[in-house]
């Protein structure tokens, strides 16, 4: 996999190379970012939103329990394998409209009566700002930080690259983005090796996005 195409053999065939493949659910290609498998998220979430349609406009169904399948199917879905994407700003702002998109539905409200998110939200009882892609990564990190030093998760890490970083604007790197985070919730840097500690400051639970 990648742009290079080296000829490869097995039992004297040639394997074609290939761009991007799926392992373990989750979408892999040459460019080494997690755009595509965002992407994929996506469209899958969507898929299961509009498939429950008649449950988010039901005026029978209280909104607590719709909160609920929102939850356990779409935003499962949605963040699976978040605390190791590297997102950009522009790919968050599709999660959170995906994520509005549910709630507007729920409250059985339409897009053509312009109501703001934040009323929705209101009407809907969600509260705070949305956090659990930053919590999935926190507790990733303090999970990896306690393995053994031998172990390639943790390899992968803590791995510097030799090469210097291109000039200009450059996106931020995944440990950049954890470190900020700690430093805004005024974590310290070795608070993870308190496994129950960490959890309950990462929040354990899973909260709506």
């Amino acid at each position: 996999m990648g742009e290079e195409k080296e000829i490869l053999k097995f039992d004297g065939e040639e394997i074609k190379p290939c761009t991007g493949c799926t392992y373990l659910g989750t979408k892999i290609d040459h460019s080494a970012d997690n755009t595509t498998e965002i992407k994929h998220r996506i469209s899958q979430t969507r898929k299961a939103i509009n498939a429950l349609n008649s449950v988010w406009w039901h005026k029978n169904i209280t909104k607590n329990r719709k909160l609920y399948i929102y939850q356990t199917i779409i935003q499962s879905n949605l963040v699976y394998g978040a605390e190791v994407w590297q997102i950009p700003t522009r790919e968050i702002n599709k999660i959170l409209s995906t994520k509005m998109d549910v709630l507007r539905r729920s409250a059985r409200k339409s897009r053509m009566e312009r109501i703001k998110n934040g009323h929705i939200k209101e009407i809907m009882g969600v509260k705070g700002k949305p956090d659990i892609i930053e919590k999935k990564r926190r507790q990733w990190y303090g999970h990896v930080k306690r393995m053994p030093e031998e172990r390639i998760p943790k390899l992968f890490m803590e791995w510097i690259p030799l090469e210097r970083r291109k000039r200009g604007h450059t996106r931020k790197t995944w440990i950049e983005g954890v470190q900020a985070a700690m430093t805004t919730r005024n974590l310290e840097p070795d608070q993870w090796r308190n496994r129950g500690k960490w959890h309950l400051v990462s929040g354990r639970r899973l909260q709506l996005l």
